[in-house]
Protein backbone atom coordinates (compact mmCIF):
# COMPACT_ATOMS: atom_id res chain seq x y z
CA UNK A 1 0.00 0.00 0.00
CA UNK A 2 1.18 3.48 -0.74
CA UNK A 3 2.33 5.60 2.14
CA UNK A 4 0.22 8.57 1.11
CA UNK A 5 -3.19 8.52 -0.53
CA UNK A 6 -3.80 10.78 -3.50
CA UNK A 7 -6.35 13.54 -2.99
CA UNK A 8 -8.26 12.09 -5.94
CA UNK A 9 -6.85 8.64 -6.69
CA UNK A 10 -7.48 6.97 -10.02
CA UNK A 11 -8.46 3.33 -10.44
CA UNK A 12 -4.89 2.69 -11.57
CA UNK A 13 -3.52 4.24 -8.38
CA UNK A 14 -5.89 2.13 -6.30
CA UNK A 15 -4.89 -0.99 -8.20
CA UNK A 16 -1.22 -0.30 -7.53
CA UNK A 17 -1.95 0.08 -3.81
CA UNK A 18 -4.05 -3.08 -3.72
CA UNK A 19 -1.45 -5.16 -5.57
CA UNK A 20 0.70 -5.05 -2.45
CA UNK A 21 -2.04 -6.67 -0.34
CA UNK A 22 -2.14 -10.45 -0.24
CA UNK A 23 -5.41 -11.90 1.01
CA UNK A 24 -6.59 -15.49 0.76
CA UNK A 25 -10.16 -16.69 0.77
CA UNK A 26 -9.39 -19.41 3.33
CA UNK A 27 -8.89 -16.70 5.98
CA UNK A 28 -11.66 -15.60 8.32
CA UNK A 29 -12.58 -11.93 7.71
CA UNK A 30 -14.15 -9.37 9.99
CA UNK A 31 -15.59 -6.43 8.05
CA UNK A 32 -16.08 -3.32 10.17
CA UNK A 33 -18.36 -0.94 8.29
CA UNK A 34 -19.34 2.67 8.85
CA UNK A 35 -23.15 3.07 8.75
CA UNK A 36 -23.54 5.36 5.72
CA UNK A 37 -24.92 3.93 2.46
CA UNK A 38 -21.62 4.06 0.54
CA UNK A 39 -19.74 2.20 3.26
CA UNK A 40 -22.41 -0.48 3.78
CA UNK A 41 -22.67 -1.11 0.02
CA UNK A 42 -18.88 -1.24 -0.25
CA UNK A 43 -18.74 -3.70 2.66
CA UNK A 44 -21.43 -5.81 1.00
CA UNK A 45 -19.65 -6.07 -2.34
CA UNK A 46 -16.42 -7.01 -0.53
CA UNK A 47 -18.24 -9.61 1.57
CA UNK A 48 -19.90 -11.01 -1.53
CA UNK A 49 -16.55 -11.32 -3.31
CA UNK A 50 -15.17 -13.26 -0.32
CA UNK A 51 -18.24 -15.52 -0.41
CA UNK A 52 -17.90 -16.07 -4.18
CA UNK A 53 -14.31 -17.17 -3.56
CA UNK A 54 -15.38 -19.69 -0.94
CA UNK A 55 -14.32 -17.64 2.07
CA UNK A 56 -16.03 -16.82 5.36
CA UNK A 57 -16.76 -13.41 6.85
CA UNK A 58 -18.59 -11.57 9.58
CA UNK A 59 -19.87 -7.99 9.28
CA UNK A 60 -20.22 -5.56 12.14
CA UNK A 61 -21.05 -1.85 12.22
CA UNK A 62 -19.30 0.96 14.05
CA UNK A 63 -19.57 4.73 14.13
CA UNK A 64 -17.70 6.44 11.27
CA UNK A 65 -15.01 7.77 13.60
CA UNK A 66 -13.04 5.33 15.73
CA UNK A 67 -10.02 5.69 17.97
CA UNK A 68 -6.96 3.54 17.34
CA UNK A 69 -7.48 2.22 20.85
CA UNK A 70 -10.96 0.93 19.89
CA UNK A 71 -9.49 -0.72 16.80
CA UNK A 72 -6.81 -2.40 18.92
CA UNK A 73 -9.58 -3.73 21.19
CA UNK A 74 -11.38 -5.24 18.18
CA UNK A 75 -8.13 -6.85 17.05
CA UNK A 76 -7.74 -8.43 20.50
CA UNK A 77 -11.29 -9.77 20.34
CA UNK A 78 -10.87 -11.17 16.82
CA UNK A 79 -7.24 -12.25 16.86
CA UNK A 80 -7.72 -15.02 14.28
CA UNK A 81 -9.52 -12.79 11.75
CA UNK A 82 -8.26 -10.42 9.10
CA UNK A 83 -9.89 -7.11 9.93
CA UNK A 84 -11.02 -4.80 7.13
CA UNK A 85 -12.42 -1.40 8.14
CA UNK A 86 -14.61 0.26 5.52
CA UNK A 87 -15.28 4.01 5.52
CA UNK A 88 -13.82 4.51 9.00
CA UNK A 89 -11.97 7.68 10.00
CA UNK A 90 -9.43 7.13 12.78
CA UNK A 91 -8.40 9.47 15.59
CA UNK A 92 -6.12 9.20 18.57
CA UNK A 93 -2.41 9.30 19.35
CA UNK A 94 -1.97 5.62 20.12
CA UNK A 95 -0.42 3.45 17.44
CA UNK A 96 -1.90 0.24 16.13
CA UNK A 97 -0.24 -2.45 18.18
CA UNK A 98 1.89 -5.12 16.58
CA UNK A 99 0.26 -8.45 15.91
CA UNK A 100 -0.10 -11.29 13.45
CA UNK A 101 -1.29 -8.79 10.86
CA UNK A 102 -2.36 -5.18 10.71
CA UNK A 103 -5.93 -4.22 9.78
CA UNK A 104 -6.71 -2.92 6.29
CA UNK A 105 -8.51 0.42 5.94
CA UNK A 106 -10.70 0.78 2.86
CA UNK A 107 -11.44 4.46 2.33
CA UNK A 108 -11.73 6.72 5.32
CA UNK A 109 -9.04 9.08 6.55
CA UNK A 110 -6.56 9.50 9.37
CA UNK A 111 -3.97 11.91 10.72
CA UNK A 112 -1.78 8.92 11.62
CA UNK A 113 0.95 8.13 9.11
CA UNK A 114 0.89 4.54 10.39
CA UNK A 115 -2.82 4.15 9.56
CA UNK A 116 -2.34 5.88 6.21
CA UNK A 117 0.21 3.22 5.31
CA UNK A 118 -2.51 0.56 5.70
CA UNK A 119 -5.19 2.54 3.85
CA UNK A 120 -6.47 2.03 0.30
CA UNK A 121 -8.17 5.09 -1.22
CA UNK A 122 -9.65 7.92 0.82
CA UNK A 123 -12.97 9.16 2.18
CA UNK A 124 -14.17 10.01 -1.35
CA UNK A 125 -13.33 6.62 -2.91
CA UNK A 126 -14.65 4.09 -0.42
CA UNK A 127 -16.58 1.88 -2.85
CA UNK A 128 -13.98 2.23 -5.61
CA UNK A 129 -11.25 1.10 -3.21
CA UNK A 130 -13.39 -1.81 -1.97
CA UNK A 131 -14.12 -2.95 -5.53
CA UNK A 132 -10.50 -2.76 -6.70
CA UNK A 133 -9.28 -4.64 -3.61
CA UNK A 134 -11.96 -7.30 -4.13
CA UNK A 135 -10.93 -7.62 -7.80
CA UNK A 136 -7.28 -8.06 -6.86
CA UNK A 137 -7.82 -10.63 -4.12
CA UNK A 138 -11.09 -12.46 -4.79
CA UNK A 139 -13.75 -13.17 -7.41
CA UNK A 140 -15.94 -10.33 -8.64
CA UNK A 141 -18.52 -9.92 -11.37
CA UNK A 142 -21.05 -7.50 -12.79
CA UNK A 143 -23.13 -7.35 -9.62
CA UNK A 144 -20.18 -6.18 -7.52
CA UNK A 145 -19.31 -3.56 -10.13
CA UNK A 146 -22.87 -2.23 -10.22
CA UNK A 147 -23.01 -1.98 -6.42
CA UNK A 148 -19.67 -0.16 -6.33
CA UNK A 149 -20.88 2.28 -8.98
CA UNK A 150 -24.20 2.86 -7.17
CA UNK A 151 -22.32 3.60 -3.94
CA UNK A 152 -20.01 6.01 -5.77
CA UNK A 153 -22.99 7.85 -7.29
CA UNK A 154 -24.65 8.17 -3.88
CA UNK A 155 -21.45 9.64 -2.50
CA UNK A 156 -20.85 12.06 -5.37
CA UNK A 157 -24.45 13.32 -5.23
CA UNK A 158 -24.36 13.84 -1.47
CA UNK A 159 -23.34 16.98 0.38
CA UNK A 160 -20.12 15.20 1.36
CA UNK A 161 -18.90 15.10 -2.24
CA UNK A 162 -15.75 17.06 -3.09
CA UNK A 163 -15.95 19.95 -5.54
CA UNK A 164 -14.60 17.65 -8.24
CA UNK A 165 -15.72 14.00 -8.12
CA UNK A 166 -12.95 11.45 -7.72
CA UNK A 167 -11.45 10.21 -10.96
CA UNK A 168 -11.78 6.68 -9.59
CA UNK A 169 -15.51 7.15 -8.99
CA UNK A 170 -16.02 8.62 -12.46
CA UNK A 171 -14.19 5.71 -14.07
CA UNK A 172 -16.11 3.16 -12.00
CA UNK A 173 -19.47 4.66 -12.94
CA UNK A 174 -18.44 4.79 -16.61
CA UNK A 175 -17.56 1.09 -16.53
CA UNK A 176 -21.00 0.23 -15.14
CA UNK A 177 -22.73 2.40 -17.75
CA UNK A 178 -20.63 1.02 -20.62
CA UNK A 179 -21.53 -2.55 -19.57
CA UNK A 180 -25.23 -1.56 -19.38
CA UNK A 181 -25.35 -2.47 -15.70
CA UNK A 182 -26.74 1.00 -15.04
CA UNK A 183 -28.87 3.27 -17.20
CA UNK A 184 -29.30 6.97 -16.62
CA UNK A 185 -32.78 8.44 -16.58
CA UNK A 186 -34.54 11.52 -15.27
CA UNK A 187 -38.02 11.74 -13.80
CA UNK A 188 -39.94 10.84 -10.67
CA UNK A 189 -37.82 9.71 -7.71
CA UNK A 190 -40.56 8.84 -5.19
CA UNK A 191 -39.87 5.63 -3.30
CA UNK A 192 -41.93 2.77 -4.73
CA UNK A 193 -43.13 4.42 -7.95
CA UNK A 194 -42.45 1.18 -9.84
CA UNK A 195 -44.16 -1.25 -7.45
CA UNK A 196 -46.51 0.52 -4.99
CA UNK A 197 -50.12 1.38 -5.87
CA UNK A 198 -50.33 5.03 -6.92
CA UNK A 199 -52.50 6.06 -3.97
CA UNK A 200 -50.08 4.47 -1.49
CA UNK A 201 -47.19 6.12 -3.31
CA UNK A 202 -48.55 9.50 -2.26
CA UNK A 203 -50.17 8.44 0.99
CA UNK A 204 -47.09 6.90 2.64
CA UNK A 205 -44.15 8.80 1.15
CA UNK A 206 -41.89 10.94 3.31
CA UNK A 207 -39.25 11.73 0.67
CA UNK A 208 -40.77 14.23 0.28
CA UNK A 209 -43.55 14.58 2.81
CA UNK A 210 -46.35 16.42 1.00
CA UNK A 211 -48.29 18.61 3.39
CA UNK A 212 -52.07 18.10 3.25
CA UNK A 213 -51.66 14.92 1.17
CA UNK A 214 -49.27 12.54 2.97
CA UNK A 215 -51.27 10.42 5.39
CA UNK A 216 -54.63 11.90 4.31
CA UNK A 217 -56.65 9.42 2.22
CA UNK A 218 -59.36 11.90 1.21
CA UNK A 219 -56.82 14.53 0.15
CA UNK A 220 -54.86 11.88 -1.72
CA UNK A 221 -57.96 10.71 -3.60
CA UNK A 222 -58.85 14.31 -4.46
CA UNK A 223 -55.35 14.95 -5.80
CA UNK A 224 -55.45 11.84 -8.02
CA UNK A 225 -58.85 12.90 -9.31
CA UNK A 226 -57.58 16.40 -10.15
CA UNK A 227 -54.59 14.85 -11.92
CA UNK A 228 -57.00 12.73 -14.01
CA UNK A 229 -55.48 9.42 -12.92
CA UNK A 230 -57.94 6.76 -14.13
CA UNK A 231 -59.79 5.07 -11.26
CA UNK A 232 -58.97 1.67 -12.78
CA UNK A 233 -55.23 2.42 -12.40
CA UNK A 234 -55.11 3.89 -8.90
CA UNK A 235 -54.19 0.52 -7.39
CA UNK A 236 -51.46 -0.02 -10.00
CA UNK A 237 -47.89 1.32 -9.93
CA UNK A 238 -47.21 4.71 -11.48
CA UNK A 239 -45.24 2.96 -14.23
CA UNK A 240 -48.53 1.47 -15.50
CA UNK A 241 -49.74 4.91 -16.61
CA UNK A 242 -49.34 6.13 -20.16
CA UNK A 243 -46.72 8.78 -20.95
CA UNK A 244 -49.36 11.53 -21.07
CA UNK A 245 -50.88 10.36 -17.76
CA UNK A 246 -47.47 10.36 -16.06
CA UNK A 247 -46.77 13.81 -17.45
CA UNK A 248 -50.06 15.16 -16.08
CA UNK A 249 -49.46 13.51 -12.69
CA UNK A 250 -45.96 15.03 -12.58
CA UNK A 251 -47.27 18.49 -13.44
CA UNK A 252 -49.85 18.39 -10.65
CA UNK A 253 -47.32 17.04 -8.15
CA UNK A 254 -44.80 19.71 -9.14
CA UNK A 255 -47.44 22.39 -8.65
CA UNK A 256 -48.33 21.05 -5.19
CA UNK A 257 -44.69 20.79 -4.11
CA UNK A 258 -43.97 24.34 -5.29
CA UNK A 259 -46.98 25.52 -3.32
CA UNK A 260 -46.05 23.72 -0.11
CA UNK A 261 -42.25 23.39 -0.18
CA UNK A 262 -40.70 25.79 -2.69
CA UNK A 263 -38.57 25.14 -5.80
CA UNK A 264 -35.43 24.08 -3.93
CA UNK A 265 -37.19 20.92 -2.67
CA UNK A 266 -38.30 19.67 -6.11
CA UNK A 267 -35.11 17.63 -6.50
CA UNK A 268 -36.32 15.32 -3.73
CA UNK A 269 -39.20 14.13 -5.93
CA UNK A 270 -37.83 14.74 -9.44
CA UNK A 271 -34.41 14.58 -11.01
CA UNK A 272 -31.66 12.30 -12.28
CA UNK A 273 -31.83 8.64 -11.39
CA UNK A 274 -30.29 5.34 -12.42
CA UNK A 275 -31.83 2.00 -13.35
CA UNK A 276 -30.11 -1.10 -11.99
CA UNK A 277 -30.66 -3.32 -15.01
CA UNK A 278 -30.02 -6.61 -13.20
CA UNK A 279 -33.10 -6.01 -11.03
CA UNK A 280 -36.55 -6.86 -12.41
CA UNK A 281 -38.88 -3.98 -13.34
CA UNK A 282 -41.01 -4.23 -10.19
CA UNK A 283 -38.11 -4.68 -7.76
CA UNK A 284 -37.80 -2.12 -4.92
CA UNK A 285 -34.10 -2.02 -5.86
CA UNK A 286 -34.68 -1.34 -9.57
CA UNK A 287 -33.90 2.38 -9.15
CA UNK A 288 -31.01 3.97 -7.31
CA UNK A 289 -33.42 6.42 -5.62
CA UNK A 290 -35.35 3.51 -4.10
CA UNK A 291 -32.20 1.73 -2.95
CA UNK A 292 -30.91 4.92 -1.36
CA UNK A 293 -34.21 5.46 0.45
CA UNK A 294 -34.04 1.94 1.91
CA UNK A 295 -30.43 2.50 2.98
CA UNK A 296 -31.22 5.82 4.67
CA UNK A 297 -34.20 4.36 6.55
CA UNK A 298 -32.06 1.48 7.79
CA UNK A 299 -29.47 3.98 9.04
CA UNK A 300 -32.14 6.08 10.77
CA UNK A 301 -33.59 3.00 12.45
CA UNK A 302 -30.16 1.47 13.23
CA UNK A 303 -31.15 -1.71 11.38
CA UNK A 304 -28.14 -1.98 9.11
CA UNK A 305 -27.86 -5.75 9.36
CA UNK A 306 -31.23 -6.19 7.67
CA UNK A 307 -30.15 -4.31 4.57
CA UNK A 308 -26.70 -5.91 4.47
CA UNK A 309 -28.29 -9.23 3.55
CA UNK A 310 -30.14 -7.51 0.71
CA UNK A 311 -27.03 -5.76 -0.61
CA UNK A 312 -25.23 -9.10 -0.63
CA UNK A 313 -28.01 -10.55 -2.77
CA UNK A 314 -31.00 -11.80 -0.76
CA UNK A 315 -34.15 -11.03 -2.78
CA UNK A 316 -36.51 -13.23 -0.77
CA UNK A 317 -37.87 -12.87 2.75
CA UNK A 318 -35.22 -10.35 3.82
CA UNK A 319 -36.23 -7.91 1.08
CA UNK A 320 -39.96 -8.35 1.80
CA UNK A 321 -39.37 -7.71 5.50
CA UNK A 322 -37.35 -4.57 4.81
CA UNK A 323 -40.04 -3.16 2.50
CA UNK A 324 -42.74 -3.92 5.07
CA UNK A 325 -40.65 -2.13 7.69
CA UNK A 326 -40.07 0.81 5.35
CA UNK A 327 -43.79 1.32 4.71
CA UNK A 328 -44.71 0.87 8.38
CA UNK A 329 -41.95 3.30 9.33
CA UNK A 330 -43.22 5.92 6.86
CA UNK A 331 -46.77 5.61 8.18
CA UNK A 332 -45.60 6.10 11.77
CA UNK A 333 -43.42 9.07 10.81
CA UNK A 334 -46.33 10.73 8.98
CA UNK A 335 -48.62 10.18 11.97
CA UNK A 336 -46.05 11.78 14.28
CA UNK A 337 -45.54 14.70 11.89
CA UNK A 338 -49.32 15.33 11.84
CA UNK A 339 -49.18 15.47 15.62
CA UNK A 340 -46.23 17.83 15.42
CA UNK A 341 -48.11 20.14 13.04
CA UNK A 342 -51.15 20.40 15.29
CA UNK A 343 -49.82 20.05 18.84
CA UNK A 344 -46.18 21.04 18.77
CA UNK A 345 -44.62 21.59 22.17
CA UNK A 346 -41.26 23.26 22.03
CA UNK A 347 -39.13 26.35 22.29
CA UNK A 348 -37.21 28.31 19.68
CA UNK A 349 -34.25 30.63 19.86
CA UNK A 350 -31.86 32.15 17.35
CA UNK A 351 -29.58 29.15 17.82
CA UNK A 352 -31.99 26.20 17.74
CA UNK A 353 -35.46 24.70 17.96
CA UNK A 354 -36.26 22.20 20.71
CA UNK A 355 -39.35 19.98 20.47
CA UNK A 356 -40.74 17.37 22.86
CA UNK A 357 -42.57 14.34 21.43
CA UNK A 358 -43.41 11.95 24.22
CA UNK A 359 -44.56 8.44 23.39
CA UNK A 360 -42.67 8.35 20.07
CA UNK A 361 -40.35 5.42 19.42
CA UNK A 362 -36.63 6.20 19.21
CA UNK A 363 -36.19 4.85 15.66
CA UNK A 364 -38.71 7.39 14.27
CA UNK A 365 -37.04 10.54 15.60
CA UNK A 366 -34.52 11.01 12.77
CA UNK A 367 -37.07 11.03 9.96
CA UNK A 368 -39.54 13.11 11.95
CA UNK A 369 -36.81 15.70 12.30
CA UNK A 370 -35.88 15.48 8.61
CA UNK A 371 -39.50 15.98 7.53
CA UNK A 372 -40.04 18.85 9.98
CA UNK A 373 -37.05 20.71 8.53
CA UNK A 374 -37.73 19.90 4.86
CA UNK A 375 -41.38 20.93 5.17
CA UNK A 376 -40.45 23.99 7.23
CA UNK A 377 -42.78 22.98 10.05
CA UNK A 378 -39.85 24.35 12.04
CA UNK A 379 -37.23 26.75 10.72
CA UNK A 380 -34.56 24.99 8.60
CA UNK A 381 -32.19 27.88 9.37
CA UNK A 382 -31.21 26.45 12.74
CA UNK A 383 -30.55 22.98 14.22
CA UNK A 384 -33.52 21.01 15.51
CA UNK A 385 -33.73 18.83 18.61
CA UNK A 386 -36.57 16.35 19.02
CA UNK A 387 -36.72 14.48 22.29
CA UNK A 388 -38.83 11.64 23.67
CA UNK A 389 -38.58 10.23 27.19
CA UNK A 390 -35.09 8.74 26.72
CA UNK A 391 -33.40 10.04 23.58
CA UNK A 392 -32.71 13.30 21.79
CA UNK A 393 -32.08 13.60 18.07
CA UNK A 394 -30.12 16.59 16.76
CA UNK A 395 -30.54 17.28 13.06
CA UNK A 396 -29.69 20.13 10.70
CA UNK A 397 -29.82 21.17 7.03
CA UNK A 398 -26.43 22.86 6.64
CA UNK A 399 -24.81 21.33 3.58
CA UNK A 400 -21.30 22.20 4.76
CA UNK A 401 -21.70 20.30 8.05
CA UNK A 402 -21.52 16.54 7.67
CA UNK A 403 -21.94 14.32 10.66
CA UNK A 404 -18.24 13.39 10.90
CA UNK A 405 -17.30 17.01 11.56
CA UNK A 406 -19.77 17.11 14.43
CA UNK A 407 -18.53 13.82 15.87
CA UNK A 408 -14.94 15.05 15.79
CA UNK A 409 -15.89 18.27 17.55
CA UNK A 410 -17.83 16.62 20.39
CA UNK A 411 -15.63 13.55 20.82
CA UNK A 412 -14.00 15.09 23.88
CA UNK A 413 -17.37 15.43 25.57
CA UNK A 414 -17.65 11.64 25.99
CA UNK A 415 -21.35 11.71 25.13
CA UNK A 416 -21.36 8.60 22.89
CA UNK A 417 -23.35 10.14 20.01
CA UNK A 418 -24.68 7.75 17.37
CA UNK A 419 -25.09 8.84 13.75
CA UNK A 420 -28.50 8.26 12.19
CA UNK A 421 -27.95 10.12 8.90
CA UNK A 422 -25.34 12.33 7.27
CA UNK A 423 -26.88 15.27 9.13
CA UNK A 424 -28.11 13.90 12.45
CA UNK A 425 -27.00 12.26 15.68
CA UNK A 426 -28.92 10.69 18.53
CA UNK A 427 -27.94 10.77 22.20
CA UNK A 428 -29.35 8.99 25.24
CA UNK A 429 -30.19 10.79 28.48
CA UNK A 430 -28.27 13.92 27.51
CA UNK A 431 -28.42 16.97 29.77
CA UNK A 432 -29.86 20.27 28.60
CA UNK A 433 -26.43 21.86 29.11
CA UNK A 434 -24.75 19.34 26.80
CA UNK A 435 -27.49 19.76 24.22
CA UNK A 436 -26.99 23.52 24.26
CA UNK A 437 -23.24 23.13 23.74
CA UNK A 438 -23.69 20.72 20.81
CA UNK A 439 -26.25 23.00 19.16
CA UNK A 440 -23.87 25.94 19.41
CA UNK A 441 -21.14 23.77 17.96
CA UNK A 442 -23.25 22.75 14.96
CA UNK A 443 -24.27 26.35 14.35
CA UNK A 444 -20.64 27.51 14.57
CA UNK A 445 -19.50 24.80 12.15
CA UNK A 446 -22.11 25.95 9.64
CA UNK A 447 -20.58 29.43 9.66
CA UNK A 448 -17.06 28.21 8.89
CA UNK A 449 -15.74 27.67 5.39
CA UNK A 450 -14.55 24.14 4.72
Amino acid sequence: MSKKASRSPSLRTLKTSCSEIKLKSDNQFLLVSAPDPESTLASALFARSIMRSGGAFHVTFEQPIMSTESINNIRTQYESSIIVLVGIQTVGKKKLRKGIGYPIFVGGSSMSEQVKSFTVGNEHTISAAAHVLAQECFTTGDYELSMAAVAAIIHDQSHKSPKKPSTANKALIKQALDKNLLEEQAGIRLFGFNFLPIDELLLFNTRPYIQEISGDQKACDAFLSEADVPITKIRNPLTSLSSSEIQRFSQYLTSRLLEKMGPDKLSIAFGPDYILTHENESSPLRYLSGLESIANTAWARQELGATMGIWIGDRGRALRNVIDTQLSHNKDVISAVHRLETKMKGTSSEASTLVELTGIRDELLTDIGRVALQSEIVSPERPLVISNEDFSIITWTYKNVDVNRVLLAIDRENLSPVTTSSQSIILKSVSSESLTEILKLVKNLSEKKR
